[in-house]
């Protein structure tokens, strides 16, 4: 896993806070940490690396386009991202790196918001987007790696853990007592199943969702572009068919992680 904290205001971001928030995330991305920040030093992103793909200074985070016009900060895996390549080398487009961040990357410059509909992997992530005066956020399809955020007077901020956004000035920690309550009693309700944190003044995108902070104002949208199909929108298919399809899927999810170079 890695760390990711990033924050855009309406004036210039103070580059240490971001420093702060990745300093309490160094056992996420043991292996380096960078920062970046915007012309104009409205927006300024963060990350501690954990390598496992292109294990080399080349897939250092934050990570620029060759352009210049976009960075990422990006936690996960993108574990189809030999395919995604090759269609991209395929449209002309050049590469530096071995790193899956430089595929999704320019997979973002390429094909926009909808490069979430070809991912094959676990993710979460911010995009700063010159051209769209954008900053574009993501995470998986099941959720399995966290993109928390708050929103306050100017500013929007986001981090991959909890203490790092509340390590902020202006975000408050005050706990959402009926969520804590409604956990203990029922526990497989969780903490976390909807946008809502336990924290009142944090929130999270969902599993298979998608966010646009508009940059100019820091207005959000928040879309889902995944969900797992409702009872009754699936095919139906034969027993044996099905226990084949299961057994591919396995075999070739095995075989898609066992790429990393680590």
């Amino acid at each position: 896993m890695c760390g990711i904290a990033g924050i855009a205001g309406l004036r210039t971001v103070n580059p240490a806070a971001v420093q702060g928030m990745t300093d309490l995330m160094v056992h996420r991305g043991p292996d380096g940490e960078g920062q970046w920040s915007s012309d104009d030093g409205n927006v300024c992103l963060g990350h501690r690396r954990l390598a496992i793909i292109d294990i080399s200074d080349n897939g250092a985070q934050p990570m620029r386009s060759g352009d210049g016009a976009l960075a990422i900060t990006y936690n996960g895996e993108i574990y189809n991202y030999r395919e995604l390549k090759a269609e991209l080398q395929a449209e002309g487009i050049a590469f530096a790196t071995d790193s899956d961040t430089e595929v999704l990357l320019n997979a973002y410059a390429h094909w926009g918001d909808a490069a979430l509909s070809r991912l094959n992997g676990m993710f979460a992530f911010a995009i700063y987007d010159a051209r769209r005066n954008v900053l574009f956020c993501a995470r998986d399809r099941f959720g399995e790696k966290p993109f928390l955020y708050a929103a306050g007077e100017g500013f929007f901020a986001f981090a991959s853990e909890y203490k790092a956004l509340l390590s902020l000035q202006g975000i408050g920690s005050d706990i959402d007592d009926i969520r804590l309550m409604r956990f203990f009693a029922d526990p497989a309700a969780a903490l976390d199943q909807d946008n809502e944190t336990v924290f009142r003044g944090l929130r999270q995108l969902g599993a298979g969702e998608a966010m646009t902070v508009h940059l100019e104002t820091l207005e959000t949208h928040r879309e889902t572009y995944w969900r797992i199909p409702e009872p009754g929108q699936a095919r139906t298919i034969s027993e044996s068919d099905a226990a084949a399809h299961l057994r591919a899927l396995l075999e070739d999810a095995v075989k898609l992680r066992m790429r990393s170079d680590v």
